[in-house]
């Protein structure tokens, strides 16, 4: 959805997001062990994922994504310092905003 906001073409539909998700249940390397199975699916997927979208971006907006999907897997994992994330969104501007409001 955060593509959304860089061009309105960029937009997925829920039948294409769960027709991806069951190639990736169909496709994805099967195992008995339900967390490996887990990490099978979450891998494969997040590739499918991956390789579909850039085949619809303009070249220009490839990083950008590779960004997107990067930082959201690690802020999924905890792996991303949440103040270091608002300061790379703002600019260290009103972190910490010592007045009080009125």
């Amino acid at each position: 959805s955060d593509m959304a906001n860089i061009d309105p073409m960029y937009q997925y539909s829920m039948a294409w997001f769960v027709g991806l998700f069951l190639q990736s249940i169909d496709t994805s390397r099967p195992s008995a062990e339900l967390s490996e199975r887990i990490a099978n699916l979450n891998d494969y997927f997040t590739e499918s994922i991956y390789r579909n979208v850039c085949r619809s971006l303009f070249e220009k907006d490839k990083l950008l994504f590779s960004f997107l999907l990067t930082l959201g897997i690690l802020r999924s994992r905890g792996e991303v310092d949440e103040d270091e994330w608002r300061f790379l969104l703002t600019g260290g501007v009103a972190l910490d905003n010592p007045n009080p409001n009125p």
